[in-house]
């Protein structure tokens, strides 16, 4: 593994050498993202946030959150260790399903009704659909180039 990126920050011991690594930087990165999900979640089952409120009755919102978190929370310990990749490859195909339902409702909407704002709402979301759905592209690739390396 190249290490020339590692001159900058002039790590001096060899726990300074892992933390700085691109896979402990990545690994960082994601987990802090899926937390960033878990919070959006707490806070909408809390508060009380009627998430679906432009696109459904707003009883389906405490169980969007729910399932947004819990899959959140899954990604997130999936992506610790590379063991973990399979929990992680699941969770995210929810995480990023969860997102893609909210965005196709309120663009679905939006669209029909000609309402900007559910449009532009659901742009934002778009971007939170983003990674996850990504990340399960990704995983999914990799464990097909296992499979087909074993065999």
């Amino acid at each position: 593994m190249p290490y020339r990126y590692l001159e900058n920050v002039a790590p001096r011991s060899r726990l300074a050498v892992w933390a700085w690594g691109p896979v402990v930087v990545l690994r960082v990165a994601l987990v802090a993202v899926y937390l960033g999900y878990v919070y959006a979640s707490v806070i909408a089952f809390l508060a009380g946030v009627p998430v679906f409120r432009l696109t459904a009755p707003e009883g389906y919102t405490a169980v969007w959150a729910v399932l947004l978190g819990l899959a959140a929370i899954l990604s997130a310990i999936g992506s610790i260790t590379d063991r973990w990749q399979q929990l992680e490859k699941w969770a995210s195909l929810g995480l990023a399903s969860m997102m893609g339902a909210y965005v196709g409702g309120l663009n679905g909407v939006g669209f029909v009704e000609g309402d900007l704002d559910r449009q532009f709402i659901g742009a934002i979301a778009f971007i939170a659909f983003i990674l996850p759905a990504v990340r399960f592209v990704y995983l999914a690739a990799q464990s097909g180039k296992r499979k087909h390396a074993r065999g």
